[in-house]
């Protein structure tokens, strides 16, 4: 082998040994960086779990997260609401609207009469799973001292956890309930009963929107023509806007009349049927009249009579005379809705006038101011009134 030969043999064979000892090497760096990396993997699975919920809970959130979504309770009464409320030309039609309405701030809830002074019975209620059980509900005001308490005429907020009876009624063991007192000439006769939701339980609002119903069937019949002028849309006069149609304004005596038959028993005891109030003259003096609370025991049906039509009358005079028979209706309905006790017990002691003076005496004083002389002097409507609905027909049960 020549020299040259033997020179480059030596260095391929240099060059091998080399590249296997740098093989060798990085196989050897290689193997350690495997073992690191599978000691790193495991730490890094004592780092994070494989459940990630124990390292981020967030299923807790989801709750949360959907009462984000749901939309925000009113935060005050609208317009609207109050027009709704005002649209009711009979008590039970605007207690029912009233029931609808605090639904926005509130969850089950009902309406509760007084009886007897010392009892309670299920009116009316709306919200409830499954049907509304309010019909059934009847108690002694003993049985609870948040009832009793609202007897008297204090609003209260009570934990059902505390309140038995109330528990029962709502099926709940457990939250907020607010009692308002309802009062209908300055007396207690029931109260609004309002259960915390999940909107929570926004006690001003339901008890403003409570008195609002109270003073609303205070005046119920002096409100002639819906809507009332306060709640109209303002006419903007300003030259910026189209001018618009005025809203139609229906008077009151087109839109209900009498009912031939008695109301339902809650209702008859809730609030006292419609009067259309005498017109006064603007210039004097307006003097309120009271009348003594209502008791308890609701009227006998009240079938209304023919009207007796003179031959030859003109129509606008037996419309006057219409209107005189039923305000005088009206007048005398209410009275025995609201001393129906007093009624049984004048017939049985043929003294009703004489228990009844004062309601009497007053319901006659309207009717006379209300009803044109000429009418007065030719009739007597409103007698005839008191011996057909206090007395059921027999005269001498007036005792006057």
């Amino acid at each position: 082998m020549e020299k040259h030969e033997a020179i480059l043999a030596e260095l391929v064979q240099l060059r091998e040994s080399a590249a296997a000892r740098i093989r060798a090497k990085l196989e050897a760096a290689l193997g350690q960086v495997r073992e690191l990396s599978a000691r790193a993997a495991g730490e890094l699975g004592a780092v994070i779990p494989t459940d990630l919920e124990t390292l981020f809970p967030v299923a807790a959130l989801s709750e949360r997260l959907q009462d984000l979504a749901k939309p925000p309770a009113p935060t005050g009464v609208s317009l609207e609401v109050i027009r709704r409320l005002d649209a009711g030309r009979a008590q039970s039609e605007v207690l029912q609207d009233l029931l609808r309405v605090i639904g926005a701030w509130c969850g089950p809830r009902a309406i509760v009469v007084l009886r007897d002074g010392n009892a309670v019975q299920g009116w009316a209620g709306e919200g409830f799973a499954g049907g509304s059980p309010v019909k059934t509900w009847h108690g002694a005001l003993a049985s609870s001292a948040g009832l009793r308490r609202a007897a008297e005429g204090v609003p209260v907020v009570v934990d059902l956890t505390e309140e038995e009876m109330l528990s029962r009624w709502f099926d709940a063991r457990k939250g907020r309930l607010l009692l308002v007192p309802m009062s209908l000439r300055a007396k207690v006769v029931g109260m609004l009963l309002a259960l915390e939701g999940e909107s929570d339980l926004n006690t001003a609002i339901v008890q403003q929107l409570t008195y609002t119903v109270g003073l609303m069937l205070e005046t119920l019949s002096g409100r002639t023509v819906v809507p009332t002028a306060a709640l109209l849309e303002p006419e903007d006069m300003t030259g910026t806007a189209e001018a618009a149609a005025p809203p139609t304004r229906v008077p009151t005596t087109d839109l209900f009349e009498l009912e031939e038959g008695a109301p339902t028993p809650a209702m008859m005891r809730m609030a006292p049927p419609e009067v259309t109030p005498p017109v006064a003259d603007a210039s004097a003096t307006v003097h309120l009249k009271v009348p003594v609370a209502p008791k308890v025991p609701p009227p006998p049906p009240v079938v209304a009579p023919p009207p007796l039509v003179p031959p030859g009358r003109p129509p606008e005079e037996e419309r006057k005379h219409e209107e005189a028979r039923r305000f005088a209706r009206l007048l005398v309905s209410e009275i025995r809705l609201y001393n129906e006790q007093a009624v049984q017990a004048g017939k049985i002691s043929r003294d009703i006038y004489q228990r009844l003076k004062d309601d009497i005496d007053r319901s006659r004083e309207m009717f006379e101011q209300r009803v044109s002389p000429d009418v007065r002097a030719s009739t007597n409507y409103f007698h005839d009134e008191l011996v057909r609905i206090l007395a059921d027909g027999e005269a001498d049960a007036l005792g006057m």
